[in-house]
């Protein structure tokens, strides 16, 4: 059954007028506002290196999955091509282990590649690895 619809000034809703503290700017819990976080010197490191906006363990794997290709290459022993394919075959042993079918770890070897290919940013990063 359907309710009555009523005019203009037919009194206050329902439950009373509301005390939205979220348009003051703060959290509501006496905390930091969202802006006051996103200013935080932390919040600042952290957007700088992707790796480590997941978390600080998943950037510390990602770091020592990474750092000797990483040193070889700044060392000029690899270009960016080699760099990427060890990168890469390391996240597919990561991911599914190096005993995993041939025909599956193919699969994800090229969704990986086709992945960084199609990101401009990391095509853009990678590019300039070998500048």
């Amino acid at each position: 059954m359907a309710g009555k619809v009523s005019g203009p000034g037919s009194g206050p809703p329902v439950g009373g007028p509301v005390d939205d503290q979220k348009s003051e700017g703060s959290s509501g819990a006496g905390g930091p506002s969202f802006a006051d976080k996103l200013r935080a010197p932390d919040a600042t490191k952290r957007a700088a290196d992707p790796a480590a906006m997941a978390s600080p363990a998943a950037a510390d794997a990602a770091r020592g999955l990474t750092a000797d290709v990483a040193a070889e290459l700044a060392a000029g022993r690899i270009d960016a091509k080699a760099a990427l394919d060890r990168v890469i075959e390391r996240v597919v042993d990561k991911k599914i282990g190096p005993g995993a079918p041939a025909a599956v770890r193919e699969k994800l070897r090229a969704a990986l590649e086709s992945a960084v290919a199609d990101d401009p940013l990391l095509s853009e990063k990678i590019r300039s690895l070998g500048a």
